[in-house]
């Protein structure tokens, strides 16, 4: 890779690739929204303490407390958006983060014109400061870096005297091009480590043999899974029967082969979020508002599909009605399982299946 890939790849993706950063996006948002909820009530509270200040002290920029008031109702606004909106509407988040550093910029832009004859410094803070605090793509914040430094020196320019106007405008673009390079690094590291840990939770929450959810997910989950219906939710216990025999005579690659297949079967009936691999040959699924009658008729295609490739899974299945109340998940399984130990047994009382009783 050449160095101008390279920094494309930094300034598009943080130093990751086009799919790990497409994969990571519902993570940044989750942080950003973390960060914007602690950062916009401490920006509206500095606000409006500002505020207050300058209309009990006379001396203390009262020219500035519409400012003050502006942001500080600014703040309340996103934050108030963050708390109601943004739950529907997740990629809101990036926009209210954007209103929140434009605020920050303008506001440091507007403080340090106050006076003609001295050199800014708050601008130069927020300058540094600001594309640090959230997650984003390094190109956004590159450019609304470029545009805060664009609208500073023109500002300067029209409002401070020569002298003071050219030092202003020499320091800041001197560093709004130390806060690109910062923003380049400090963004790479803390992409790459949500990349990390993004991976991390995921070999910590999924088989590695057939890619589906494993039993540390599936018990952090179980008890999660009665609010997630409206109105029924049906579990599906499934065991693979003959593994121990198919690892015996034809190797443990074969057994893999039909937990892969099965698996596969499983997620495309119930989703890859709600179908769990839970110990060697077991699985189970959930299915919320849906009649038992057609989860029974899906199973029943399913060990049709299954037989076909010569393999056999039994099932057994629980259902429970929102309308009946509370109920506890440890009881729903039992049931379950106890529906899929009944088939397992019929399965080998078949003459046919006696030679594989295990």
């Amino acid at each position: 890779m050449d160095l101008f890939q390279k920094l494309g790849k930094l300034f598009l993706y943080g130093g990751v690739d086009k799919a790990s950063f497409i994969n990571l996006s519902p993570n940044i948002h989750e942080e950003n929204q973390v960060l914007l909820g602690v950062f916009s009530p401490l920006a509206g509270t500095m606000f409006f303490l500002l505020y207050i200040a300058s209309m009990l002290y006379g001396r203390f920029a009262t020219v500035n407390s519409p400012v003050y008031m502006t942001c500080g109702m600014i703040m309340l606004v996103i934050f108030l958006c963050l708390r109601f909106l943004v739950p529907k509407y997740p990629t809101l988040v990036t926009v209210l983060v954007y209103s929140f550093e434009i605020v920050l910029y303008v506001f440091s832009i507007q403080i340090s014109m106050l006076h003609a004859n001295k050199s800014a410094v708050s601008a130069v803070a927020f300058l540094l400061v600001s594309p640090l605090l959230f997650y984003d793509r390094p190109i956004r914040l590159t450019a609304l870096i470029a545009a805060d430094v664009a609208a500073f020196c023109l500002m300067v320019l029209c409002v401070k005297q020569s002298e003071v106007a050219e030092t202003d405008v020499w320091n800041m673009v001197t560093f709004g091009i130390v806060a690109v390079a910062t923003t380049l690094f400090i963004m790479s590291i803390k992409i790459r480590a949500l990349a990390q840990s993004k991976q991390i939770e995921y070999i910590s929450q999924t088989d590695l043999l057939t890619g589906l959810k494993n039993r540390n997910h599936y018990e952090e989950q179980l008890k999660k899974y009665p609010g997630m219906s409206t109105w029924n939710l049906v579990f599906v216990y499934a065991d693979v029967n003959g593994l121990h025999e198919i690892n015996n005579s034809h190797g443990h690659p074969a057994g893999d082969r039909m937990l892969r297949e099965i698996a596969t079967t499983m997620q495309a009936y119930f989703g890859p979020e709600h179908t769990y691999r839970i110990g060697g040959d077991e699985f189970v699924a959930f299915r919320m508002d849906t009649p038992m009658e057609e989860v029974a008729a899906e199973l029943e295609r399913m060990s049709r599909e299954l037989h076909a490739k010569g393999y056999h899974v039994s099932f057994g299945i629980a259902v429970r009605e929102k309308r009946e109340g509370a109920f506890d998940m440890r009881e729903v399984v039992k049931e379950a399982e106890d529906s899929m130990y009944s088939a397992k047994r019929e399965f080998y009382l078949q003459p046919e299946n006696n030679r594989r009783n295990r």
